[in-house]
């Protein structure tokens, strides 16, 4: 892994075009998994492959 394969909160934010609290949501509902932790400042870090998965469900239509 390279570190141009992570994302920071707020650029994960920006790449799914939501809120910090819509991205903490996501993560309590699964619908993305961070990678890692860091710090005691909810320093969470994304895998830009798990962002673009995640980018891709929101964007699915439901339904007919």
């Amino acid at each position: 892994m390279k570190p141009d394969d992570l994302l920071t909160t707020p650029k994960t934010c920006e790449a799914l075009g939501i809120t910090r609290p819509t991205l903490y949501s996501w993560i309590r509902q699964g619908k993305i998994n961070p990678w890692a932790k860091l710090g005691g400042h909810s320093a969470w870090f994304f895998l830009k492959n798990e962002v673009e998965k995640a980018k891709g469900r929101r964007y699915q239509r439901i339904g007919p």
